[in-house]
């Protein structure tokens, strides 16, 4: 990612950062200091968005993120995994701390089977949107 940070101009470079970030292309643009009318920004932040180097930085970004976002699950897992196993060693942690702490490091993990939801409309859902009935 350091070589693709020093090819980008300096508004490329806020622009990807703002994207990476959570902008949309148009408020990235803006934040990069593109101004003009909404389709100008639009138009801009679309060609940016397209460009190779550009592209890269932000999907090198968004990978640094992800890994980030996982190092971070993980340690919630051994949060919680902690909780599970200092029952017998520690009275601080009851029986129902480590059962929440089990249950939900199982969901986190995916341990858990999903759960089947069964919809079922009678009549035209449409209507009765429209007419404001139950």
């Amino acid at each position: 990612m350091a070589k693709a940070y020093q090819e980008l101009t300096a508004q490329q470079r806020t622009f990807a950062d703002a994207v990476v970030a959570g902008s949309t292309g148009s408020d990235a643009a803006r934040a990069a200091g593109v101004s003009g009318s909404v389709g100008y920004v639009a138009d801009r932040a679309v060609k940016w968005m397209k460009h190779p180097k550009v592209k890269a930085y932000i999907a090198a970004g968004r990978a640094a993120l992800a890994d980030e976002e996982l190092l971070s699950r993980k340690e919630a897992v051994a949060a919680l995994a902690k909780i599970a196993k200092r029952r017998g060693r520690d009275r601080a942690a009851t029986a129902r701390d480590v059962v929440a702490a089990v249950a939900q490091a199982a969901k986190m993990l995916g341990y858990d089977a999903p759960t089947k939801v069964e919809v079922k409309v009678e009549g035209s859902l449409l209507h009765r949107i429209r007419s404001g009935s139950r």
